[in-house]
């Protein structure tokens, strides 16, 4: 198994579509958190706050921040663009799909419908060796907008957020026949036009983007005459949950305030704090392990979406580095839907004095084995008394065990292996009681 199969899907197909996925929702940000994800991985959530957040601003001669036209930022949204090309992914125009909607120069088209303009989508192809058509992909943006309006196209989708959990009735499952229900007829008929159906369509989206994929699937078999009905949908951080069928994946991170916020489409009493009920369609037990999360101080304040510090999990970018750690873990075929993961985000800053453990913050209780998945960087890895998982990956990386039976992956870095004092020497996947130390050359 795999914690993000899909479907009937097999391991190696569902892998395949969880990267398709994953990059066509990077993209449809443009690297719009460039400069966050820089200033946060160089200084981090704590005392350097501020210049993390001067950096998101403004960037620096290696990021971009959310200002345009600073002279010494680099091109993000160039490098997005070609992270997707170099997935294999194409951007389809408004030309090709004979739409006369509104797009703007990057071709991203926008919502239909009076207050639903801030909405935004992107339409990419694939091809196969001989130029033909084999698949289209389709990502909706989550609450944010480009950096040329970035406030105003943030408020009108802040307004659509509280409308799926405060609005009228079915606000949520209706939402992108109004934001995009030309634009998907468009696609349907360009798609069918090349042969394909709509097995061979991926759609995704991240935050509000992830609802809107929640929404697509519950009106697929009544909308766009049923051809989005076998779509592949895989929605990142959304707060609704498509419940009819298996249809959708809903992937997030467990401290994501705003994954799983609703229930179904529903806001419930603890919508706007702890929600960590179990959703069918979910993986449930994924831990963002970040600064925020590490940190005593930071916690004393509630978890809540309206805590606004809590939404450093939510970010699209340690999603598409986090989650693709998990997905080429070694690890990965031993994990399924509701594995209890751990995922080091850490910042520079934190990293060297923070062990990466499961201390089930703001949680139901974890059970079963947890996986503890390490950066590139020099990770303190801790695992606990059960039967534990941890992978370093690259960097020197120092590993403790806390009397469980715990398998150790080092990685790569110079020092390849370090436990405690159940493992203080090199020991064997044959011989170890307690503490498995196993390098790469020894791992199964």
């Amino acid at each position: 198994m795999g914690i993000f199969d899909y479907r009937d899907l097999d391991r190696a197909d569902a892998k395949a579509l969880f990267s398709d996925a994953m990059a066509i929702s990077t993209y449809a940000y443009h690297n719009i958190d460039n400069g966050f994800a820089a200033g946060y991985q160089s200084t981090g959530f704590g005392l350097g706050l501020p210049l993390t957040l001067v950096t998101a601003l403004i960037g620096s001669t290696g990021s971009q921040g959310g200002l345009p036209g600073i002279p010494w930022n680099p091109d993000s949204e160039q490098a997005a663009l070609d992270a997707v090309n170099n997935a294999g992914w194409s951007v389809v125009s408004a030309e090709q799909l004979a739409y006369d909607g509104k797009t703007d120069v990057r071709g991203t088209y926008y919502g239909e419908a009076k207050g639903y303009e801030t909405a935004q989508a992107e339409v990419l192809a694939k091809y196969d060796a001989a130029g033909k058509l084999s698949a289209i992909g389709i990502a909706f943006r989550g609450t944010s907008g480009p950096r040329e309006s970035l406030v105003s196209d943030t408020i009108g989708d802040l307004i659509n957020d509280l409308l799926a959990g405060f609005g009228p009735d079915g606000y949520a499952e209706s939402y992108t026949q109004h934001a995009f229900g030309r634009l998907l007829s468009d696609v349907a008929e360009f798609a069918q036009a090349n042969g394909l159906n709509g097995a061979d369509i991926v759609v995704s989206g991240h935050s509000l983007g992830g609802l809107a994929v929640n929404s697509m699937a519950a009106l697929s078999d009544s909308q766009w005459g049923g051809f989005y009905s076998q779509a592949n949908y895989l929605a990142f951080a959304s707060p609704s949950q498509f419940t009819a069928d298996n249809r959708v994946a809903n992937i997030g991170y467990e401290n994501d305030p705003v994954f799983r916020a609703l229930n179904g489409s529903d806001l419930t009493a603890a919508s706007l704090g702890v929600h960590d009920t179990a959703k069918p369609s979910a993986t449930n037990n994924i831990v963002n392990f970040n600064d925020h999360y590490a940190s005593d101080a930071w916690n004393m304040l509630p978890f809540s979406i309206l805590n606004v510090p809590t939404w450093l999990s939510h970010l699209p970018f340690a999603y598409q580095d986090g989650l693709l750690r998990v997905l080429n873990s070694e690890f990965y075929p031993l994990t399924q839907q509701d594995s209890t993961v751990i995922v080091s985000n850490l910042s520079n800053v934190t990293r060297d004095n923070t062990w990466v453990q499961d201390v089930n913050r703001n949680a139901q209780p974890h059970s079963g084995p947890t996986f503890i998945i390490g950066s590139d960087g020099n990770d303190l890895i801790k695992g606990g008394r059960g039967n534990d998982f941890l992978e370093g990956r690259a960097g020197d990386d120092t590993f403790r065990d806390d009397g469980g039976f715990n398998l150790i992956l080092a990685g790569e870095g110079k020092t390849p292996w370090i436990c405690n004092v159940r493992c203080k020497r090199k020991t064997s996947l044959t011989t170890a009681k307690r503490c498995i130390c196993a390098t790469a050359a020894a791992k199964t």
